[in-house]
């Protein structure tokens, strides 16, 4: 924000200063994954990694001389609440000491003066629009504070460790803060960070988490086995405790974290911050011990204010508080409803904080325009003697020296003006090397553009310009909470009518904000356009896998159909849409996703149906009988991932007549759907004689490669072959027995066809039935390897079989998977690492019936490094009812640990505990030095083999087995060793017999160089050990004595094999025994009464009730819509009387009521139009953008004698949406002329045509919000309406 003097007359300006900032904005998720990696690098540079909690409100700012602002504007309630809630911080510190309340108040605004600060913080309240969550009471949370460089003039704002220091010192309210050094620990937290918004949160849970990894880096550190990078803050793990606990304060609902790369620090910086963070503990307000008159002071005021206009005669409106409300009970929310209530909000903070209380005037709109022309065309400070006649100088001077630039003046340069600044400062002596390179490649891109500058140059050379971001802005991103938490399925919550979130159920915030409340435009438009909006929300903009993606689409189908059964989208208020999501929510949670939408009957079809060359009318007339919740695309299904969601609303995906079979389709059966489906395939009517040409052999080929594809996947009791008459009956389907199908004998035919095709669809509608309901989740385990490379996880865990328990002796279903990680990494598209225990998760979940049982089997070295890993990777099994088992692989019998022959004595000298002899790590190294080709690439061709198992040993250092043991059995279903070789100790057998183990067959040499690497293996360093020890080791372990010892102590494949198959047959019937005592004996059943669906699947149970969307017909159009379908796209949904009243301050009388009502848009890209037709890319991107709200600022009437058209410019840096040169809202058209003529506006203006003029709007740039739609090409010519999505 800046203060600006200017003459009385507003002919110059005097000076200009910044007077408040906030620091830069996120980056999109698109960049979060790359900053994440930069934030990790930084911590093994020694910059530990700091952790905030974002807390969900609305910024404002406090500077020392100016007073209270709210982002962009000044003097209104979001001000008055800033003022009221710092005010009540300072109260609650001194709740019964109001002297030293303002006291300590005083003081703040003195250091403030004599530092010349400016304070950012976040306000919490119900007051100013619902966030994520409605909060438990209001308070503020500091977040940043900055000075004026004094060499330059800009913002300077405190690295992290001063601005707590401030806070601590100042008595400001902190934010909770997690510091975590070295790269371990970074990639500990992003990985539980990932996790936990996989889950929502929620709050309690991730609060939990990142302590429990502060808590088990300080054990570290205390035991000597620092996590660390460089510097004394390598190891650094400390919780900072904020003012205010999220949990008590706001809620369970969290809307995420900030993750940043904080600053190197050495020991007395640490002391520093261990200082503060003693005085942040005993600052902490919880709020059970704050008194009631202070944790609403807000809202208090406002409804005094509210209860005072209404006695003065004015009108006002309450909001009553949502049933998802933090609020107690009947107490209403109020609402800012005019300009006096305003303005005794103002007054009252002026008593409340005194010191703030700065008077702004209200400026005219007169005074605005000419304020902004005065700063984009006069230099500061000068006369107009000293004013040249071409101002090429788009920045304003700062006092100190520095310079802010102005997008709107940059664009006023025009391309070739720009590009020459744009090298003039590239090409300044003191221009860092980097800054130059960035300003070259924006002038270049200048002298490519056209005039006016495109916005996407605009930003570019602005960021150019600017030079690099603030310190403590760089290295940071904001990981948001998406997806949700089922509640814990336990009796007493059924029966105790508690809310589902009183037992750890809660939904995400990025659901809530950006699928309910940001969607609800989208949703305004119809269901397509919502689709579109979701569909384009989880895949292109979160950049989630398909089964996430999947989860995403679903809630948002349940959320359309429950708000259209209650008044539809546009009876929810954007700023009070928690009253309606709230209670949706709370029913979701509730029904663990079951929700009974679009109003189908009891027993109507589940599953998925499949119609093969079944006729349009035949199709129709099953589409309305069975009324299914979806309908899939043949050519897009990887647009729309199988998900059991689907089942219990019923989905269809017609293949018509002529087409050729879905590429996706075999996949699609096999990923999961195939139990589910049923299938309908028509044989044509006998052909005419004659009709066997090449084009009819071809469509009977890809008829016959469709039946097949679907038979070869389905039982042949769920697929049904019919034979369709003659076409007259295929149109008698469409007009059914009832209809209107003529006179006489034409009648009389019709009526019998007709009658014959509704008994058709009746029949199979009946034999459809309920299709394929879900069934109770099957008994499944997911089983873990905990161990280190070269154990033989692949081998053994290939050809496994189980033994087959069956009822009666009878085989028992079962399904064995191995999950692969590198195998995933090479052949799954857009697989995602990180993310690979969910795939786990979602591989063990089966709901298949009749007995079934799933084994997964994660084949990947599960290791107990960084703190929590193993924990993290189980939580996506959380809920789910899967079993899981933690296979340890051990040595069978005597060991160089527990019984060492006289060699071997002395081996473990220096070596720190280990949960495995150092035989089983020289096993791992031989045979992984050994290995060519393998799928991770860890084989004899990479260099640090050898090292690389070595570090994998060492994230077991200072563990036992049984250590390890104990700890994995607070985690998993059941642990369980997996003897792979046998021990090289000395033991004499029971019966006193030969000798047992390998009695001391590995020379000594190689396993002292074992244990030197295990002993000084460094994890974080590059190579881990120094390539002596590499060479040392594959001389020693690839020697043939070598080998032929190691081999000799391994165990059979087949007997590793048998044991591992016991092992996960031991757990099945433990899980199964675990279900039957839970249904009360009976026969076994999952541990889950209802069905559960893993995290990485739909994380719901779907069974009793449907599933699907209000308006079924059109929700998959968006899906089913290309770009070569679309006619144009464009900007719908605006605020139509708005625009209008704006016209008419500006337009003659006598056209006011001939302004066009209706349709008003902005087209983005039409393909008639031969400059954007040619940039199909633009099309493509625009696609993806359907259903997105944007915003766009109105700034003057463009009037001509033939078209009227409002001037618009666009609030976005896509390049899709802002390419189009002249954007623009056509008004009116007089007739004999066309709306197309508006295009034309631009340049008979430029070129000064008589009655050509443009007129701004008198009050300002008028602000509209819409949403992007696509309208497709009308289709052959029949007269139908174009679809909108």
């Amino acid at each position: 924000m800046l203060r600006v003097e200017a003459d009385a007359g507003l002919r110059h300006v005097l000076s200009a200063r910044v007077q408040q900032a906030f620091l830069p904005k996120f980056e999109n998720e698109g960049q979060d994954a790359a900053i994440a990696d930069a934030v990790v690098a930084a911590a093994a540079a020694g910059r530990p990694s700091a952790v905030t909690i974002k807390h969900s409100g609305s910024l404002v700012t406090l500077s020392w001389d100016g007073g209270w602002a709210a982002k962009n504007s000044v003097a209104n309630e979001y001000t008055a609440g800033g003022a009221a809630l710092l005010r009540a911080h300072y109260d609650r510190r001194h709740p019964s000491d109001p002297p030293a309340a303002a006291a300590e108040l005083n003081r703040l605004f003195a250091a403030m003066k004599e530092r010349r600060l400016s304070l950012c913080f976040e306000m919490v309240t119900a007051s100013h629009g619902h966030h994520g969550q409605l909060p438990a009471a209001e308070y503020l949370v500091a977040t940043a504070a900055h000075t004026l460089d004094p060499a330059t003039g800009a913002p300077s704002f405190l690295g992290w460790l001063p601005f707590l220091e401030l806070c601590a010192e100042l008595g400001l309210p902190a934010n909770d803060t997690w510091i975590l050094g070295g790269e371990q620990m970074a990639a500990a937290v992003r990985q539980s960070l990932d996790s936990l918004a996989m889950r929502g949160g929620p709050t309690s849970r991730a609060v939990q988490a990142l302590s429990a990894l502060v808590a088990e880096g300080e054990a570290q550190a205390a035991s000597g086995g620092g996590v660390g990078g460089a510097g004394a803050g390598g190891s650094l793990s400390l919780q900072l405790p904020g003012a205010y606990p999220h949990e008590q304060w706001q809620g369970e609902r969290l809307e995420g974290f900030v993750v940043a790369a904080g600053q190197q620090l050495g020991e007395e910086e640490i002391r520093r911050l261990k200082a503060v963070r003693d005085a942040m503990a005993a600052a902490r307000l919880e709020l059970p011990a704050v008194p009631e008159r202070l944790r609403r002071p807000y809202q208090r005021a406002l409804r005094e204010a509210l209860a005072a206009a209404a006695a003065a005669g004015e009108k006002t409106v309450t909001t009553p508080a949502g049933s998802g409300s933090g609020i107690v009970a009947g107490d209403p929310t109020p609402t800012v409803t005019s300009e006096a209530v305003r303005q005794r909000l103002l007054m009252a903070a002026a008593c409340w904080m005194p010191q703030t209380a700065v008077s702004y005037g209200a400026v005219q709109p007169d005074e605005r325009s000419r304020l902004t022309d005065l700063l984009l065309t006069q230099r500061v400070g000068g006369s107009d003697a000293e004013q040249p006649d071409d101002v090429s100088q788009p920045y304003i001077v700062l006092p100190g020296g520095g310079r802010l630039y102005s997008r709107r003046a940059l664009a006023r340069l025009g391309v070739q003006k720009l590009q020459a600044l744009l090298l003039a400062e590239a090409g300044a002596p003191d221009c860092p090397p980097g800054r130059a390179q960035e300003l070259r490649e924006a002038a270049g891109e200048a002298a490519m553009a056209d005039d006016p500058p495109p916005d996407t140059l605009q930003v570019r050379a602005m960021r150019a310009l600017a030079g690099p971001g603030e310190t403590s802005a760089s290295l940071r991103y904001k990981k948001k909470m998406q997806l949700w938490t089922l509640p814990e399925p336990t009796a007493a919550t059924a029966t105790s009518g508690q809310p589902p979130t009183a037992n750890g159920g809660v939904v995400g915030y990025s659901l809530m904000t950006f699928v309910i409340r940001n969607g609800l435009p989208a949703l305004r438009q119809g269901a397509a356009t919502y689709a579109a909006y979701v569909d384009g929300l989880a895949r292109r903009s979160w950049k989630l896998p398909p089964a996430q993606a999947a989860q995403v689409q679903h809630f948002g189908r349940c959320w359309a159909a429950w708000v259209a059964a209650r008044g539809g989208a546009g009876a929810v208020d954007s700023d009070r849409y928690l009253e309606a999501a709230e209670p949706f929510a709370a029913e979701f949670l509730r029904l663990r996703g079951s929700m009974p939408l679009s109003g189908r009957p009891e027993g109507a079809f589940q599953g998925l149906l499949i119609l093969v060359d079944t006729p349009e009318p035949l199709t129709q007339a099953l589409k309305r009988a069975l009324a299914p919740a979806l309908e899939l695309n043949p050519s897009k299904l990887g647009d729309t991932p199988w998900s059991k969601g689907m089942v219990a609303g019923g989905a269809l995906l017609w293949l018509p007549p002529g087409s050729e079979p879905p590429k996706q389709l075999r996949a699609y059966l096999k990923d999961g759907a195939a139990p589910y489906t049923w299938a309908i395939a028509a044989a044509p009517p006998r052909p005419d004689a004659g009709a066997d040409g090449p084009d009819a052999k071809r469509r009977k080929g890809m008829a016959a490669a469709k039946v097949t594809t679907v038979t070869a996947a389905l039982s042949p009791d769920k697929v049904r072959q019919i034979t369709l008459p003659s076409d007259g009956t295929d149109a008698a389907v469409e007009a059914g027995a009832g209809a209107e199908a003529g006179a006489g004998a034409d009648a009389a035919a019709a009526g019998a066809e007709g009658a014959a095709s509704a008994a058709l669809v009746s029949d199979l509608v009946a034999w459809l039935g309920r299709g394929s309901p879900l069934p109770p989740a099957d008994p499944a385990v997911a089983a873990f390897f905990v161990t280190i490379p070269g154990v033989g996880k692949s081998a053994v865990a290939k050809g496994l079989t189980l033994p087959p328990r069956g009822e009666g002796g009878q085989p028992r279903p079962l399904t064995v998977k191995v999950l692969n990680s590198d195998n995933l990494k090479r052949t799954v598209k857009g697989f995602n690492p990180n993310r690979y225990w969910q795939e786990v998760a979602s591989a063990a979940d089966a709901c298949q019936g009749g007995g079934h049982a799933l084994v997964a089997v994660a084949d990947k070295n599960l290791v107990p490094s960084p703190p929590g890993n193993v924990a993290r990777a189980l939580e996506p099994l959380r809920g789910t009812g899967i079993s899981s088992l933690a296979l340890i692989p051990v040595v069978a019998g005597p060991s160089t640990l527990s019984a060492p022959a006289p060699a071997h004595a002395d081996l473990y000298g220096g070596v720190p505990d280990l949960p495995f002899p150092l035989e089983l790590v020289a096993l791992c190294m031989m045979r992984t030095l050994k290995r060519k080709n393998h799928e991770g690439n860890l084989d004899a061709s990479l260099p640090t083999a050898a090292s690389v198992v070595a570090m994998f040993a060492g994230f077991f250092k200072h563990k036992t087995l049984q250590e390890l043991r104990e700890a994995l059995s607070g985690l998993f279903t059941r642990v369980a060793l997996l003897p792979i070789m046998r021990g090289d100790g000395v033991a004499a057998a029971a019966d006193g017999g030969a000798v047992v183990g390998g009695g001391g067959s590995v020379p000594a040499d190689v396993l002292r160089h074992v244990a030197q690497g295990v002993r000084e293996v460094d994890e974080r360093a590059k190579p881990q050990l120094p390539k002596e020890w590499e060479d040392r080791a594959r001389e020693l372990l690839l020697r043939p004595d070598v080998v032929a010892a190691l081999e000799a102590l391994q165990l059979p494949l087949d007997t590793i094999r048998g044991s591992l198959a016991s092992e996960l047959d031991a757990t099945l019937q433990a899980t199964a025994a675990a279900a039957a005592a839970a249904s009360g004996g009976g026969a076994a059943e999952p541990l889950l009464a209802a069905p559960s669906l893993s995290a990485a699947v739909a994380d719901m149970d779907v069974s009793g009730g449907g599933s699907g969307a209000a308006d079924d017909s059109s929700i998959t159009a968006a899906a089913a819509l290309t770009v070569d379908r679309v006619s144009y796209f464009s900007l719908s949904g605006l605020d139509e009387e708005a625009l209008r009243a704006a016209a008419r301050s500006v337009l003659p009388a006598d056209v006011h009521g001939r302004l066009k009502r209706g349709s008003l848009h902005v087209t983005l890209w039409h393909r008639n139009d031969a400059a954007m037709a040619a940039r199909p890319d633009l099309a493509s991107a625009l696609l993806g953008l359907v259903g997105s709200s944007l915003e766009a600022e109105v700034a003057a009437i463009d009037v001509s004698p033939e078209v009227v058209a409002a001037q618009v410019v666009l609030l976005s840096d896509e390049e899709a949406v802002t390419a189009k040169p002249y954007h623009h809202i056509t008004l009116l058209v007089e007739k004999g002329h066309t709306a197309a003529e508006a295009n034309a506006l631009p340049s008979r203006l430029a070129a000064g045509e008589a009655g050509v003029e443009r007129r701004p709007l008198p009050g300002g740039p008028l602000l509209l919000r819409g949403v992007i739609t696509a309208v497709g090409a009308e289709e052959g010519g029949g007269g139908r309406k174009p679809p909108v999505v």
